[in-house]
């Protein structure tokens, strides 16, 4: 579908609302009567119908809307003169067997003239709720499936039907198939396509490479989907099969953000919401001795504004803006693992403990813990785009840029509870073991996370050629300060017991304390104090230049792709470290209180001191702590620089119903790692450089046929590949001790990445059959995939003895070889009436299975089946009810997603996953007042909590954590 459109007012109301929240494509709102307007120069040749109409909505400043059905094959007259726009519509439909339909406020639809009950039936009224106006944009989208080559999914922003405050890429992009959000709090910050790492999606704007930066600066290739905000936005493709004509480095996808548009808009666009934030849960403000947090309450606002201007309309602006303050308190309880022979003592951990013969069989607690969070997310930041579109020159023009940050002011409270092994009155469930030590831990973080860019696109077209140059530099920054403090306690004599099996979904907990006072009356010791600061920038410069030649969808015969696309990655982590003498008291700072936790048994004990106030001159620094300080600062301090540079040959035939592409990219990339020397456990300020380079040839064929009763196949196969990440090869090794003792864990970790490691290949196979229906508006969808991955990236995990010392080793390391493949269902139908109501309806499940071949820690090959990050099933849903009545509706969304694998361990038993879940969230809104609507949310209303899960099939659960629900409250100003 192509969409044409204008209608320009005062630019003054940019400066009042400072923005607009976007919306697809919409723009059936002008006034009446805009269509038989007054007479005005047109000029159009002789063409095809498509490129004529879109002429003629450029030059009448008219939303001109047709299908690519509705107008193949067919030729338009020239139309030269002075007209009304309904006068040259006339003109240029004559003898075509269109028909133009204005729609009620404005906007042209353009179909064949049918007869009888089909015209009647296609002519059916929709509903007339606030959200229709965004219609078009998710026809828009159905339509870009229907007709592209590629093995695509799309979806459009709309700001009604977008559900959760943040309103990130991220939320909306979890309701497509195959696609698995990876959960930050109660909302998706990367997300898996089918099944691959976040690290192996491509992430572009408009084609242009984003940067990122990773967790902490360290460096990973996936994008932060959570502070990436849609209304700056038209809609984000995701593309699942690949030609040659796209970035090669990806393998589960690539997922490209289309920026909207002035001209996809009549004129002067406005869209402002404001609104208010309930959490419900408050946790631990007000009980941690620490002012200055919000138990509940936040606010925000997301703005957009379109204006089209100059003499012929042909400049546009279009300004967004966004601005988040949100309560994320959070709890959790985790729990370690030990388990004991037949005589009652601990096996060894060195090796899987649950194949050892002698096991008892069950599983007793070898610590148990509880975290509380006090946090507050603030997002700010927006963008803009200025556009040229001069008048029969077939130029399009824009400059974009964006700036986005989101900071955090964390306060984290952890107890830990490390328990002996001798345990007392076991059962399978329940049972009292003896209290070893309490730690309790406080630390802050006020980090920032900034996401900027700017880039010009020039689009020139020419009969069937047509030339596209890029160009833009995105950047990412991290900064932050965090001051740890950490102290603990040997009760004597101190018991307790515990109930819970880890089979079933939540974790053997503690349930009470032999002694109420032992605690109390127990020395209190500093463990741990230092702070950190931590800063990172990356950056990513690129070119690119696409050529075509008669390879549009109306194009027969042979037609020809071809391209080059150059950019630079460069990324520079920083780390410094202060660390100070412990082991004197800390009992005054024990702050006993009678706060419980949600699901935790036990009166909680906080660290009485606020980190960022603290007067950290007053401790010591030893010659001890001095040269750990001076080691850790310099140890993880990194530079990493990468050159990727690509051509690209794809040749196109097109016969009447069937496309074949067949073409080859070459990937030609070099890179540079800088790390710490290390000798005799000092660390150099001279950096050791380890570089390395690569060139794949990658190859790819594409079918596509279209048969005349609206169903489409596709075929595709291609080659791709999935670099390693900057922090997998940029990484000195690094030794740590003294701190996992908190977590029952191993006495120490080593570290060390892996410059030698070579990148994924991935030969990919899809197949898909697409029905649509329902005049177009409903559609069908079947999708099969399998990807052979060679060279996968794992990170090979050991714990061995050294010196009576337990070390936990880690280093990235290639696998022999993995494979995914599954399948996916989709149905939609935009255009459902039921019981004189009209209804949106989606759905789609997914099912994959996958395998990992490697070496394990015993040097033996060892076969997993799972992939990382690949749940078996996923399903998603959602629904929009319509109610003209009150001109607005009521939607619901609804997310499964079964467990998955994130961390293969030393051994099976020790693998680590995050659990199965389940989310539904509701809005609801409606019409107040002309531009006015009211919308409420409740964001995590099945109230869900999320679990990590370890063993050899992830059957035992480890962690839970809850935040509570979401309670937003709207007020929406709408210019149409």
């Amino acid at each position: 579908m192509r969409i044409k459109k204008t209608k320009a007012t005062s630019l003054s109301c940019a400066a009042f609302l400072g923005g607009t929240l976007f919306t697809p494509l919409h723009a059936w709102a002008a006034q009446a009567g805009a269509i038989a307007g007054s007479a005005m120069p047109v000029h159009i040749p002789a063409q095809s119908m498509g490129s004529a109409l879109d002429a003629l909505g450029q030059q009448t400043h008219t939303m001109v809307v047709y299908t690519p059905d509705a107008v193949k094959n067919l030729q338009a007259h020239a139309v030269n003169g002075v007209f009304t726009p309904h006068d040259a519509l006339t003109q240029l439909l004559a003898g075509s067997n269109l028909e133009s339909i204005e729609k009620p406020g404005g906007g042209l639809i353009i179909k064949k003239n049918k007869a009888g009950k089909a015209a009647k039936k296609s002519a059916r009224k929709e509903p007339d709720d606030a959200e229709t106006v965004f219609s078009v944009g998710h026809r828009y989208v159905k339509a870009e499936k229907r007709t592209s080559n590629i093995v695509m999914d799309s979806i459009a922003y709309d700001p009604y039907e977008n559900l959760g405050g943040n309103s990130s890429i991220a939320s909306s992009l979890v309701l497509l198939p195959g696609v698995t959000g990876i959960i930050n709090g109660d909302e998706p910050r990367y997300v898996s396509l089918r099944g691959i790492s976040p690290d192996l999606n491509h992430t572009t704007v408009d084609g242009l490479t984003m940067a990122s930066i990773g967790e902490t600066g360290s460096g990973t290739r996936r994008v932060n989907l959570q502070d990436t905000p849609v209304e700056m936005t038209s809609r984000t493709n995701v593309y699942k099969s690949f030609t040659a004509e796209q970035s090669g480095d990806a393998i589960g996808g690539i997922i490209d953000l289309i920026p909207m548009s002035a001209f996809d808009h009549k004129g002067f666009y406005a869209h402002l919401d404001g609104y208010g934030i309930y959490s419900t849960y408050k946790g631990s403000v007000g009980n941690n001795g620490i002012k200055g947090y919000s138990p509940h309450l936040g606010a925000g606002e997301k703005s957009n504004i379109s204006y089209r201007f100059g003499k012929e309309k042909q400049f546009g602006i279009v300004i967004s803006s966004r601005y988040q303050d949100r309560v994320t308190n959070q709890t959790g309880s985790s729990s370690g693992f030990q388990y004991l022979d037949k005589s009652g003592k601990a096996l060894s951990t060195t090796t899987d403990p649950t194949t050892n013969p002698n096991w008892n069989g069950r599983m007793t607690p070898s610590s148990y813990s509880n975290s509380e969070y006090a946090n507050m997310v603030t997002t700010l930041g927006g963008s803009g785009k200025l556009e040229w579109r001069p008048v029969g020159t077939n130029i399009k023009a824009s400059i974009l840029g964006w700036t986005y940050r989101r900071s955090e002011n964390v306060m984290g409270d952890m107890n830990v509870y490390n328990l002996k092994n001798t345990v007392q009155n076991q059962t399978d469930n329940s049972g009292t073991i003896q209290v070893n030590s309490l730690y309790v831990r406080r630390i802050q973080s006020t980090y920032s996370r900034n996401s900027n860019g700017i880039m010009g696109h020039l689009d020139w077209k020419h009969g069937n050629h047509s030339v596209v140059v890029r160009a833009g530099y995105t950047w990412e920054g991290y900064d932050n300060y965090q001051p740890l403090e950490r102290m603990r306690a040997y009760p004597k004599k101190l018991y307790a017991t515990y109930s819970g099996n880890a089979k079933d979904g939540d974790i053997i907990r503690l349930t009470s304390l032999s002694s109420a006072t032992a605690l109390q009356n127990s020395t209190w010791s500093a463990y741990q104090m230092q702070q950190q600061w931590r800063s990172a920038e990356e950056g990513i410069p690129t070119v690119r230049a696409d050529y075509t030649y008669n390879t549009d969808y109306k194009s027969r015969g042979f037609g020809l792709a071809a391209g080059f696309e150059w950019r630079e990655l460069s990324l520079e982590n920083n780390i410094r470290m202060q660390e100070y003498d412990t082991g004197f008291d800390m009992t005054n700072y024990a702050n006993f209180t009678n706060y419980v936790p949600s699901k935790w048994n036990l009166p909680y004990v906080f660290l009485n001191a606020d980190g960022r106030k603290f007067d950290w001159s007053s401790l010591t620094q030893g010659s001890s702590k001095l040269a750990s300080s001076i080691y850790d600062s310099k140890i993880s301090n990194s530079r990493y620089k990468e050159d990727v540079t690509d051509g690209y040959v794809s040749l196109h035939y097109a016969l009447k119903n069937t496309v074949f592409i067949a073409g080859v990219r070459a990937d030609d990339t070099s890179y540079s790692a800088w790390m710490p020397t290390v000798s005799n456990n000092l660390v150099s300020d001279n950096f050791t450089k380890k570089s390395g380079n690569y060139i794949n040839p990658l190859p790819s064929f594409d079918f596509v046929h279209r048969f005349p009763w609206k169903m489409n196949i596709h075929g595709a196969y291609s080659r791709s590949i999935g670099r390693p990440t900057p922090s997998n090869i940029a990484q000195a090794e690094n030794i740590t001790c003294g701190t996992s003792d908190e977590d029952g864990g191993a006495a120490c970790s080593i570290s060390r990445g892996n410059p030698n490691l070579k990148p994924r290949k991935a030969h990919n196979f899809d197949f898909s059959i697409d029905q649509y229906f329902d005049h177009s508006q409903g559609m069908v969808s079947l999708a099969f995939f399998d990807k052979m991955i060679q060279d996968d990236i794992y990170t090979l995990r050991n714990l061995t003895m050294q010196d009576g010392v337990l070390y936990n080793v880690s280093q990235p390391m290639n696998a022999t070889g993995s494979n995914i493949h599954g399948l996916e269902l989709s149905v939609l139908d935009r255009s459902v009436a039921l019981w004189g109501q009209f209804f949106d309806l989606s759905m789609n499940a997914t099912w994959m299975q996958g395998n990992m071949k490697y070496v394990n820690s015993s040097g033996q090959q060892t076969r997993i089946n799972h992939m990382i990050y690949q749940p078996d099933v996923l399903v998603n849903g959602a629904v929009t009810w319509h109610i003209p009545a009150i001109q607005g509706g009521l939607r619901a969304t609804a997310t499964y997603t079964d467990k998955y694998l994130t961390s293969i361990g030393s051994y099976a038993s020790n693998n680590q996953g995050q659990g199965a879940y389940f989310m539904l969230n509701m809005a609801f809104w409606h019409k107040v007042y002309k531009n006015v609507s009211f919308r409420y949310e409740v964001q995590n209303l099945t109230g869900t909590r999320f679990s990590n899960v370890v063993g050899n099939k992830l059957q035992y659960t480890n962690n839970t954590s809850y935040l509570g629900r979401g309670i937003y409250f709207h007020v929406v100003l709408n210019s149409l």
